[in-house]
């Protein structure tokens, strides 16, 4: 099914897909109808499949929603969320698909908003450094692009508004964020500028996920940006 799918989408001149979930769900979780059945290793097989028959038909998958959704009971779509797990939890059931999605390379992750106060006590998910840098790269040894969620989500407004979230994930280690919202752009990109020409270390911060987001181009054979 991934494959058929993944071929779809190359048909169809995507080359990029925001799939598979790979959070675990527990009962009563809000994301019981989209990940897929079963406890942590058989939703890891699921995954790994899932990642490397997109790859074979050349399009790149993006698991999701690091480090794991499956226990939340709300949509961070709909209002804050707070993962309540001990870390030994996280590492024993949520971690263990985005750990095998990392061994078989996958090119993208996506971050979740929730708070993980095990992880990170004042941070959600897309805007902590210890989150991203410390336990996706460092621990998970992931090599590939970060995205976020949707920062329209009001998990994220609760918190800030666009451009303050955009710049807090970039700092926090994201290569990519995810708009959804017709007119953010448009808030989002003068204050990024504005913090790069102010900010030395954000503007290498920046520098640092253009390359991994032409990493990506390279890995989907596109063309480099003529300089």
């Amino acid at each position: 099914a991934a494959s058929a799918a993944a071929r779809a989408l190359r048909e169809g001149g995507v080359n990029v897909n925001l799939a598979p979930v790979a959070d675990v769900a527990t009962s009563g979780s809000v994301l019981s109808a989209r990940a897929y059945p079963g406890g942590a290793r058989p939703v890891a097989a699921t995954v790994e499949a899932s990642v490397r028959a997109h790859a074979r038909e050349g399009v790149a998958a993006t698991v999701k929603h690091f480090p794991g959704l499956g226990r939340a009971t709300r949509n961070t779509d709909d209002a804050p969320a707070t993962i309540d797990a001990r870390r030994s939890d996280l590492e024993g059931s949520d971690l263990v698909p985005f750990r095998v999605a990392a061994g078989a390379n996958v090119p993208l992750v996506m971050t979740s908003h929730a708070l993980y106060p095990a992880l990170d006590r004042d941070r959600i998910a897309s805007q902590s450094p210890i989150v991203i840098e410390r336990l996706l790269r460092r621990d998970l040894g992931f090599r590939g692009a970060v995205i976020t969620d949707s920062i329209e989500a009001q998990a994220v407004l609760a918190r800030s508004g666009v451009a303050v979230a955009a710049e807090r994930s970039l700092e926090a280690g994201a290569d990519l964020v995810l708009m959804t919202g017709s007119g953010s752009w448009s808030q989002v990109y003068p204050r990024l500028l504005r913090r790069a020409r102010a900010s030395s270390s954000f503007r290498a911060r920046v520098g640092e996920a253009a390359g991994r987001v032409l990493e990506l181009k390279r890995r989907l054979r596109l063309r480099a940006p003529r300089s």
